[in-house]
């Protein structure tokens, strides 16, 4: 019986120009696999819904990508009606390659810049690495999004697909 509550993803890609997408499925997803925490993709390409967590910790990569190539990473984000905990508290995205790593804070009500009319967020503006032959050991592009520091309880964030883009 498995008794691991955190969903651990088909980690696939899908190609598409110039880049790649990873969707739900593919991610980990740390209280995944308990529902009273998360709705998890049914199919390939359904997003994940977050239900209510204090531990925001959602990861994955893409062992597609190119040595010495520069990347772009985003993740698209949508807030259910009843959504919570997302003006107050800071999202914290992440990527690395090999040894390198970059961090971006961002409180997604107020920082993101989207239109009023706009559903989606596509989120964070220049989450951008390089890949270095001398630190690329294994071909993966690492990301991620976290909320674990404050302990406070976030719900209604519906996360779409994570774009990977070739610059």
């Amino acid at each position: 019986m498995d008794t691991n509550v955190h969903f651990e993803g088909n980690h696939r890609s899908k190609k598409v120009e110039n880049g790649f997408e990873i969707y739900p499925s593919a991610l980990n997803i740390i209280w995944g696999k308990d529902a009273r925490y998360w709705k998890l993709p049914e199919g390939t390409f359904d997003p994940a819904t977050l239900v209510q967590v204090s531990w925001l910790e959602v990861t994955g990569w893409c062992d597609k990508v190119e040595k010495g190539t520069k990347y772009d990473v985003k993740f698209e984000l949508k807030l259910t009606p009843d959504a919570f905990g997302f003006n107050e508290l800071p999202l914290y995205f992440m990527v690395k390659s090999g040894k390198k790593s970059i961090w971006k804070k961002l409180y997604l009500t107020k920082d993101a810049n989207v239109e009023p009319n706009n559903v989606s967020y596509l989120v964070p503006k220049n989450l951008t690495i390089t890949t270095d032959d001398s630190t690329f050991e294994d071909n993966k592009l690492c990301f991620g999004l976290y909320e674990v520091w404050s302990g406070k309880w976030k719900g209604g964030l519906i996360i779409q697909k994570v774009h990977i883009q070739k610059m």
